[in-house]
């Protein structure tokens, strides 16, 4: 396993499909609804880390598109929601659900690299056939979520964490919108706190990364994916094989 350089803004250097990479630990999604699995957070970290070298270009390319899609839809949505705060809350709700139509795709580049499977510019927009399904998983977490936060904050928290593995369980297993997520659920509940403090640490590193103008979000929003990947591979395994 490679250890995290001592910069961390060094940039990677190698090819991403120059050498085939050997996936670690997986899992299963027998194994992961009995709470079968375990994961140390350093571990996931430093191999996530270790998997954005080369992968850069790819990443950034598709990347690029669907963030800038994202984005542009976030600022239309404010805009239209400015006078009304019930009409915002809508309006995020369905923003949430279409950045889940687009960010599968990404999530999929972090799982099949962390599966030591080739990716590419295209993977990003693949699975544009799971679409609908992709669509209505957002909005029923978007929902969810948000209804859980007004009722009691603690709720909506859960339900954030423990929908994270749904986005992958779309993209790699092709389950349904509800199927997905009560798998993620059921499974994330297990080691629910592993999965918070993991994705805290790499939301930190994420935030501190954009304090020198934000150069360090090329390295660390690639490496976010590679963790969901790494995660995901270690709690439910990888079906897809080429």
């Amino acid at each position: 396993m490679t250890d995290m350089p001592s910069n961390p803004y060094e940039a990677p250097k190698a090819d991403v499909n120059a050498q085939p990479i050997q996936p670690g630990a997986s899992g299963s999604i027998e194994d992961a609804l009995a709470g079968r699995y375990d994961f140390d957070i350093g571990e996931v970290m430093r191999e996530a880390w270790a998997l954005t070298r080369g992968m850069k270009a790819s990443f950034w390319g598709a990347a690029a598109i669907v963030y800038a899609i994202m984005i542009v839809g976030a600022l239309l949505g404010t805009a239209l929601a400015s006078k009304s705060i019930a009409l915002q809350i809508a309006v995020n709700v369905i923003m949430g659900a279409v950045n889940f139509v687009f960010g599968v795709g990404i999530v999929m580049m972090g799982v099949r690299r962390a599966a030591g499977l080739p990716i590419s510019f295209a993977t990003a927009f693949s699975l544009f056939d799971r679409a609908a399904t992709a669509f209505t998983a957002g909005l029923l977490v978007a929902l969810m979520t948000y209804l859980g936060l007004v009722l009691l904050i603690l709720p909506g928290i859960y339900l954030a964490m423990a929908y994270v593995m749904t986005m992958p369980l779309i993209g790699d297993r092709n389950l349904s919108a509800w199927q997905a997520m009560e798998t993620s659920r059921k499974a994330v509940t297990k080691r629910w706190f592993q999965f918070f403090g993991l994705f805290f640490v790499v939301g930190l590193g994420i935030c501190v990364s954009i304090l020198p103008l934000g150069i360090g979000l090329v390295w660390t929003v690639p490496w976010a994916v590679n963790v969901m990947g790494v995660v995901y591979r270690r709690t439910f395994g990888v079906v897809q094989t080429s």
